[in-house]
């Protein structure tokens, strides 16, 4: 019966053709779901945000190559918020007004926090990529629909200071930060970790994110004396503050959070990347299986290394793919965000995510390993 359906189906259609008669398909195939990436693909954070559009492009294409999601293509609209936080959200309201159902901000906290409260209004999923948890976990409680794509503030704190402790034997550190809400909150996380490893903080200093000079906070911190200094913050300044310690003769290791993993910090920081700088990364040391899978892909497209924000952007595309099917066609944030919280065991390139209605950020410890510069590329130490 199925044959003799598909030859009288075929026959129709070439007299149609053939008479010259335009005719729609016995079923037309459903409009791809219209998911949004907002992300800094210019401006101070372009290095952070261009790798995360690489790999939400790639994300896309083999998604659909896939099946899409039961059958139905999706379709990624990225558009760029410049850095800037107003721009980001004015972006989030458009995006949902023209029926976009998921969102993926933001390369940068202060543009996830401000995507956040449109996202929230209006009941739709959101999946940003900053160590930043206070974007889902705030002082009222787990946003319901916001979930956090890469390791969080704290795991990298116990990564990087666990390190500096048994590894490079430190007892006493110094910060210093971007004064930012990235930058602020994690050197907060860090001091708190590094206390209840047994570690004295001996100076905290800040820095404007726009900063070029350095001098005044590097001094203080090498008066202090501390056995290693740990950096916090991220686009390329903080390779500005590597080569500003270099310079004003501070040899001692420099422990960056995520947000300096990028070859660009080690552009700019030049011959003084050459000393001890190590950085959190769910990348170093031997790849699983899912990111050699996404390294060989990126590299085959771009010819690229894989650098963690390029990781960031697959798994946010991934995640979001996967609260799509695992919601059988509903799309409201609600739906969608207890998808995730069922606690699927999700492998992707940062590591294995399993979310819950309490830990939207989903990844532990074991998750996060540390980086080391080396000749203008990062790697194990």
């Amino acid at each position: 019966m199925f044959r003799t359906f598909a030859t009288a189906s075929a026959a129709v259609c070439v007299a149609a053709l053939l008479a010259g008669a335009s005719t729609a398909p016995l079923t037309a195939a459903p409009e791809p779901l219209k998911l949004a990436a907002i992300l800094s693909t210019s401006g101070p954070s372009a290095p952070l945000g261009v790798p995360e559009m690489n790999a939400v492009k790639l994300a896309e294409r083999e998604i659909n190559a896939h099946g899409g999601i039961d059958g139905r293509q999706i379709h990624f609209d990225i558009v760029d918020d410049g850095a800037k936080a107003d721009i980001a959200a004015q972006l989030a309201t458009q995006m949902i007004a023209s029926g976009h159902v998921a969102i993926f901000c933001g390369t940068r906290t202060d543009t996830s926090v401000a995507v956040a409260r449109v996202t929230g209004a209006a009941n739709v999923l959101q999946v940003y990529t900053t160590p930043t948890e206070s974007v889902w976990h705030t002082q009222r409680g787990v946003v319901k629909n916001v979930f956090q794509v890469n390791p969080r503030d704290q795991l990298e704190a116990i990564a990087l200071l666990s390190f500096a402790k048994s590894r490079l034997k430190v007892k006493t550190i110094g910060i210093l930060h971007d004064e930012n809400l990235y930058g602020s909150g994690g050197a907060k996380i860090a001091a708190a970790e590094a206390r209840a490893l047994g570690m004295q903080v001996v100076g905290d200093e800040s820095y404007p994110g726009t900063a070029t000079d350095f001098t005044p906070q590097i001094v203080k911190l090498r008066d202090a004396k501390p056995d290693a200094i740990v950096l916090w913050g991220a686009t390329t300044t903080p390779g500005l503050a590597i080569r500003s310690a270099r310079t004003l003769g501070v040899k001692l290791p420099i422990l960056g959070s995520s947000g300096i993993l990028s070859p660009a910090i080690l552009n700019v920081a030049g011959g003084a990347a050459a000393g001890e700088v190590y950085s959190a990364s769910p990348l170093a040391g031997s790849p699983s299986a899912e990111q050699r899978a996404f390294a060989d892909l990126y590299d085959k497209e771009y010819h690229l290394p894989v650098v963690s924000f390029a990781a960031n952007g697959w798994d946010a595309a991934q995640l979001i793919a996967a609260a799509l099917r695992d919601a059988h066609g509903k799309t409201d944030g609600t739906s969608l965000a207890n998808a995730l919280e069922a606690g699927r065991s999700i492998p992707l390139a940062d590591g294995t995510f399993k979310f819950s209605p309490t830990d939207h950020n989903g990844l532990v410890p074991g998750d996060v390993r540390i980086a080391m510069a080396r000749n203008g590329s990062w790697g194990s130490p």
